[in-house]
């Protein structure tokens, strides 16, 4: 605060009268120089040339108690108090007045009304609190929904897992069809927290309730048909892998609604990206036309299916993680690799994440191991 002296003060007091701020000037001896009009009129009486320690006998003496006045006031010093009165609430601020050697000489009190301030907070974080609540039931209903049985006669699972915030939009699935066919799947929907959740649940009951499973293709097609239906906005969309693999005639049948991602298929010492091209579910299209290839897979052979936050996510210089991390780490600890992949992106990103985190890996395990 500026500091006045006492004589260029009092040519400003009746400014003070038109604040709606409460205004009190006490000297350094406890005697009231000055109070504005609002706080005249909230008194009834002026109380200019009495003493603090008097007025603080009243019944007023709530409003004299506040104020904090140290000998130490730095040059720019305000100190703040806070007020309860009448029902309501105030912030004090309290400031020296000095003279024209630096001396203080009074002290300046600005009572200000903060009570729909203070409503508005209280009731925000009210709201935030009963929001914050309904978060955490939605993230346990959303984990509830990932697979529990991680084992698929000769097929064995093993994922990671980590949102960015309390809300996810990846997911995944591993669905037994029959004895032979298992259905699988990574998805990265646009988005975070709420809204991409909601869609991730939609996901999950649609390709666990499609009543034909003819092909992967297929699939994603039926999901594209079904995501129409909810008319979401334009910006909404999700990408998907999907995998059909029949460990009878030991193949993967695969396509691709638009993910960036590969998959890799990791075989003895061979680790090989499987990639492909493709539109992501949307509302763009009427109609997609989706691709499917089919491969060996061998028992031994492991897939890796996984969102673009992890090969997107960042260091400090800005530097992307990328898919060669992701092969190196693959090549060097094949049976250790999502636990090595999560120490990895650790270090790589220093635990900041701006994007979900979803791996899945697939083992074809040989008859004598199941």
């Amino acid at each position: 605060m500026k500091n006045f002296n006492l004589v260029d003060l009092n040519s400003n007091l009746d400014v003070l009268n038109f604040l709606p701020d409460w205004v009190k000037i006490t000297s350094v001896n406890g005697v009231v120089i000055f109070a504005n009009k609002p706080l005249v009129n909230k008194l009834n009486f002026d109380p200019q040339g009495m003493k603090i320690d008097d007025l603080k006998t009243t019944k007023f003496k709530e409003i004299f108690s506040v104020g904090i006045y140290p000998s130490d006031f730095k040059e720019d010093d305000m100190k703040k108090s806070d007020l309860k009165y009448d029902g309501k609430v105030y912030d004090v601020l309290t400031a020296p007045i000095r003279d024209d050697f630096g001396t203080i000489t009074a002290y300046v009190d600005i009572y200000r009304d903060m009570t729909s301030l203070k409503n508005i907070q209280n009731e925000i974080t009210f709201k935030n609190e009963i929001m914050n609540k309904d978060l955490t039931l939605t993230k346990k209903i959303q984990e509830s929904i990932l697979p529990v049985d991680l084992n698929f006669g000769r097929l064995k699972v093993d994922y990671m897992y980590l949102p960015c915030e309390q809300l996810s939009g990846d997911i995944f699935d591993v669905i037994s069809i029959n004895k032979n066919i298992t259905s699988a799947y990574i998805c990265d929907v646009s988005g975070h927290g709420v809204p991409a959740a909601m869609v991730t649940v939609f996901v999950r009951e649609t390709m666990r309730n499609l009543q034909d499973y003819h092909s992967s293709a297929y699939d994603l097609t039926e999901l594209h048909r079904r995501f129409l239906d909810l008319r979401l906005d334009m910006s909404q969309y999700l990408t998907m892998f999907h995998v059909l693999i029949d460990t009878n005639e030991q193949t993967i049948s695969y396509s691709n609604a638009g993910h960036n991602c590969p998959m890799f298929l990791i075989r003895q010492n061979d680790v090989t990206r499987i990639e492909m091209t493709g539109k992501p579910v949307c509302n763009y299209f009427e109609k997609i036309y989706f691709k499917e290839k089919v491969i060996r897979f061998n028992p031994g052979d492991k897939i890796l299916l996984f969102t673009d936050g992890i090969k997107e996510t960042q260091n400090k210089d800005g530097e992307e993680y990328g898919l060669d991390r992701v092969e190196s780490i693959i090549r060097t600890k094949p049976n250790d690799i999502l636990k090595t992949l999560r120490r990895s992106l650790d270090y790589f990103n220093s635990g900041v994440r701006y994007d979900d985190m979803c791996a899945v890996l697939i083992e074809f395990k040989d008859k004598g191991d199941v």
